[in-house]
Formats: structure tokens, sequence, C-alpha cells
């Protein structure tokens, strides 16, 4: 895991201005690895790069990595799990590697194959630039579901990248500018946090990228987007085999565990006591021995602790529990938000970067974690209320009174089908609202749903959209914040439920096998019932269980604030807005993380200032 930052001139040549600024992008990130740092420069190219060591941690594993004919050259951020299948297969076409480093592996998988190529083989999370002299062209590129993150800007004769959005910010030229579309769309409650900066002119490569770059400018490109896995037949089955497909997904998730255990540095598990983390903790003793869980223990509100230790307990793993305060988790709370690099403030985010912090001070450099099977299993409740919906939808619409009539109610049904979109608010004039500021996230409902067309009946059709919906929404979102916290720590987050296999073996598996019995993600828990206690796979998913109290009485920094400013809001309704919050403990935490953001981001305010403010207007 490491960070990477580059800068290409369209037709002049490389100054000494970009190889400055290259280094200042990657002060700015060098949260992001601290283990050594590397730059390389020709005519037209300069990269930079920061290394946080956990494969092969000799020199011998820093970047920029060139290939031996000089020809190609690599910036990478991230971890290619099935490294060493690929590096037996370029050895047999004569190739000779000189390190144990994935990086090394992707370099020549690259040169050797193509990037396509290369592309569809890689299993893994990653960010990359990778510059081939022979084709006087560079790829940009991202893995399949964007685990690994990259912000693009084209100023003048220059396109700036970089793995954060503050390291492009530190390019000469830029300002530290709000993005007006981008706040207003986060305050609507749309899920962004990975598709839009919050700066203008700033981009964020999409998931699956493959953009190249050459004398004619940027071609954007994809090689890997969930629409194009389905396979109907597959998701469609009727009749699938329990047994089997119990048994299938075990050896998946052992052997993506496996993968995700490969570490020349000490690794450890995150455990929340829910079914996800658990499971993964409970496959990870395989592989390592001896290890630890961590589990934040709030003060306040419902830990979940007690569930974690009662896994670990049955697992025999030691857990760490984190405790946290009020005044700690609203220092943190601030400093999230820097790093996230925007306001919308999840109760999670802060307790992961506490979590992650004391994993450095023990010398952990990687944490496996449960992110993506909700996504991909049918873990939230509003999959099945979608489902619901739209199958009662869909009964109004068959009995129309007129054809045209049918046929406007089945384009309600297909235009709002999931619950989720617009942060639960999938009215039509919420819908009319969300396409107005951004199309592409209210049209991808409708693509997904066109995709989907053959799948019979309606409430499968939506409860497997819902999934898909999730990994490009919701999903996106924390796992953006959720490389920005653990990265501000140097801790690697890897995540075994989001490995290409385990990937496609859920987009197609059929709807009745993740939602049976009034139970989401049935045929997970059916496997974790050989591991965790009985009680944990029972328990509702509650979410991050942080409470909301924390930050009571912290909407009054809205008063005078600079949101109001960038808003255009008058004392009077600013003044209406305070008294919501302090009705309304969600939209309290929406707008003061928002104010947080442009107090740092516009004004200047440090987040360590900005942590005491919070405290300070905090209700005891």
């Amino acid at each position: 895991m490491c960070g990477i930052a580059g800068i290409w001139r369209r037709t002049g040549r490389v100054t000494d201005a970009d190889t400055a600024d290259i280094r200042a992008m990657i002060s700015a990130i060098a949260h992001r690895g601290p283990d050594g740092e590397g730059f390389w420069s020709d005519e037209r190219l300069t990269l930079g790069h920061c290394r946080l060591a956990i494969l092969d941690p000799s020199d011998r594993g820093l970047q920029p990595a060139i290939t031996p004919d000089e020809k190609g050259v690599l910036v990478y951020n991230g971890e290619v799990y099935n490294f060493r299948q690929l590096r037996a297969e370029l050895e047999e076409t004569g190739i000779g590697f000189v390190s144990e480093s994935d990086t090394e592996v992707v370099l020549h998988a690259l040169h050797q194959w193509g990037v396509e190529e290369a592309l569809q083989r890689f299993t893994g999370m990653f960010a990359f630039a990778y510059f081939d002299r022979r084709k006087k062209a560079m790829w940009l590129c991202r893995d399949r579901l964007g685990i690994k993150a990259l912000s693009f800007a084209a100023a003048g004769d220059r396109y700036v990248f970089a793995s954060e959005d503050k390291a492009v910010l530190r390019a000469s030229g830029f300002g530290t500018r709000i993005d007006p579309r981008s706040l207003t769309l986060a305050l609507a409650f749309q899920s962004i946090d990975s598709h839009l900066s919050s700066f203008q002119d700033v981009r964020r490569l999409p998931p699956g990228a493959c953009w190249r770059i050459d004398d004619k400018g940027v071609h954007e490109g994809s090689f890997w987007h969930a629409l194009r896995a389905l396979d109907m037949q597959r998701l469609g089955n009727r009749r699938p085999d329990v047994d089997q497909a119990r048994s299938q997904l075990e050896t998946l998730l052992r052997e993506s565990v496996g993968m995700h255990c490969q570490s020349d540095a000490a690794l450890a598990t995150a455990c929340s006591g829910g079914v996800d983390s658990g499971l993964v903790t409970a496959l990870t003793r395989d592989f390592v021995k001896p290890f630890h869980a961590y589990v934040i223990d709030p003060d306040t509100g419902v830990s979940e602790a007690e569930d974690s230790q009662r896994t670990c307990s049955r697992l025999g793993v030691p857990l760490n529990r984190i405790a946290l305060n009020r005044d700690q988790y609203l220092r943190l709370a601030a400093d999230s938000i820097r790093h996230v690099e925007n306001g919308n403030l999840s109760n999670a985010t802060p307790a992961l970067l506490a979590l992650t912090r004391r994993c450095k001070e023990d010398g952990i450099k990687v944490l496996l974690t449960g992110e993506g099977s909700d996504e991909l299993f049918g873990g939230y409740d509003w999959h099945a209320r979608s489902a619901r919906r739209a199958f009662h939808a869909f009964l109004l619409a068959v009995l129309g009174p007129t054809r045209n009539a049918r046929e406007r109610r089945m384009d309600r049904l297909i235009g709002s089908a999931f619950v989720n979109a617009m942060g639960g608010l999938a009215s039509g004039a919420a819908l009319q609202f969300a396409s107005s500021l951004s199309a592409a996230y209210s049209f991808r409902q409708n693509d997904i749903m066109e995709a989907l067309q053959d799948l019979r009946p309606i409430s499968e059709r939506v409860y497997a959209g819902n999934g898909i919906f999730d990994l490009y929404g919701h999903m996106q979102g924390i796992i953006h914040r959720h490389d920005r916290v653990s990265m501000a720590s140097s801790v690697e987050l890897r995540v075994p439920f989001l490995e290409n296999r385990v990937i496609d073996f859920a987009l197609n598996l059929p709807p009745m096998l993740k939602y049976r019995q009034r139970q989401g993600k049935w045929l997970l828990k059916q496997v974790a019932a050989n591991y965790l206690p009985k009680q944990n796979i029972l328990a509702r998913k509650r979410g991050f269980p942080i409470t909301n109290d924390y930050f009571v009485g912290t909407e009054t920094l809205l008063n005078g604030g600079v949101l109001r400013e960038l808003m255009g809001w008058s004392a009077v309704e600013t003044g209406r807005l305070v008294e919501m919050c302090r009705q309304n403990a969600f939209l309290r935490a929406r707008l003061v993380g928002h104010e947080v953001f442009v107090r740092i981001y516009a004004s200047g305010v440090t987040a360590e200032e900005m942590g005491e403010r919070l405290i300070g207007a905090a209700t005891p």
C-alpha cells in the first residue's frame, strides 16, 4: 500500500517546477507510505511514490519500478494477491525477477501482456500509472470496484494525478476551491464520496477505470463493470443446489482470506461482532498464527465489544478492545473529515481512525475487514423492503385500467425501485430532484433494471438490483472513507469479500439464496454457522452503534459558519436549520460535518482546532 503522484506534459517538456510539484504532492500524502519514497522523470512525465512496505520490505521493492530495457515505468498502490501465480507464468517466458514483491510482477505483466489483458488477470486492489515508452502512452487504472483511489485533473498543459485530492491540490496553479455542485449533492444525501471530488477541477477515476493518455489526449475506458459480469442463466436458476452453493462459497472465502493474509508485515483483523468480520477473523486462523482482533468500545451508546468478545472467545483469538470517549471521538471526527476530503461524516469513520492508530502503535500494518459482504449477499434491510415494495407496485401496475396507465406505473416502478436511492427518499419528486443534480446517479437504477429484465419475479429482480446499485453507491462511500482514514494511520485495509471470484459468485447467486426465511445474507450465514456464535449470526444488523449523543450541541457551529456563506443562508434560515438539527440527529451530523469540512479546506482552520471547537460546542 502506497501513495502515487504524477504530472504528464501534453505538449511541452517536464520542468523543474513539475519535479518540485511532485515532491510537494508526495509530501502531502506521506502518511500513505512512510517507509520510503522515489521519483522518476523523462521529457514529458514525472512520477513520485511513497511506500508502505508490506511484501519484500527490502529496497528491491522501491518504486517507481522500471523494466530492464527501461521501456516500462510503474507507480503502483495496492496489492495483486495472485502475483505468485502470475510470476510463474512470466518466468516461463524467460523473464527474471530480482525481488519478492508484487510490484515487479505487476510491472512485467503490464509490459509483457499489455494493459488490457493484464488487468483481466489481476486479482486484488490497485490504482496505478503505467508508462510504456514503446507506445508513447500512459495508463491510469483502478481495480474492479475501486478499493484503491486515484484523483485526476487537467490544468493548462498538464495532466496531474495522485492517490488523494489533497496531493493534486499541492500542484502549482491549483487553489483549494470547494465545488458547489459536489457540496449540493452531498447535502442532498447522494452517495458521491468516491465518484466526485469536493474540489473544483479535480476528478476521481471510476471503479474499473482504464484510461489511456497519449499525444491525442485522455481516452476514458473501463475494463470491468458489474453489469457486464452478469450471467442470467446462473442468476435466474430456480432450483439451485443449496449444499453445493454453501460448499462453494465457503471454499471461495477460505481461499480469498488466504490470499489476503500474504504479508511480510504484522497482520490483524477488525472484528465488530457481526457475521462478516467475524467470519473473516475465523478463516484467518488457518493462515496467520498468532494474530489479534480489534474492536472499538465506546463509553456511551451500544458497544459491539461484547459481541466481538463472544466471537473471539469461541475462536480462541485475543481481542483488543479500544476504549473511546466523546472528546476523543470529536477530535478524531475533525481529523477524519480532513483525510476523507468531504463532510459526509459516517459514525464509523472516526472510530476506524482510532482503531487503525492503535494498530499502528502495536506495529500492525495490515488489517482484514468485512466490507462488501452486505452489498454482495443482500445484508441490508432496504434490499428486502425494496423487493416487497416492488411486488406491490407491480400488482398495481398490471391492474391498471388502461394500457397507458399500466406503462406509466411500470416506468415509475423501474425508475424508483431502490429504497436506498437519495438516502432512502426514493419518491418521484426526490428522483426528479436527483436527476437534475446527478443524471448518472439517478439513471443507474434504470440501467440495472434493464440489465436484469429477464429475471423473474419482479421482487427478485429488484432484490438483485439493489446489491448492484449499492456496489456503486453506498459501498463506494464506505471503501473511500476507509482507504483514507486507514492510510492516515499507515495501515493497509484488505477486504476479502471483494476478491474477483467471490464477486462473480455473489453477483450471479440466485436471490432466493440471499434472502430466505426472512433473513438477508442467508447463504453466508449458513457458512458462518460453522464458525460463529448463533446469537451473533441471528442478531439484527444495526450498523456502527456510536451514539449520536456525541454531537449534541455541535449544531451551534452553524451560526456564523462558513457553510452558511457558501449556501447563501440568511441568519433566520440558519437559525431554523440549527433548531431542526437539535431535533434531528442525522441532519445535525450531516450539516456539522460539512461545516467542519469547509472550515478546514476553505478557511484554513486546522483539524486539531476544529476538534477542540466541536468539544467546546458539544453538550456534556
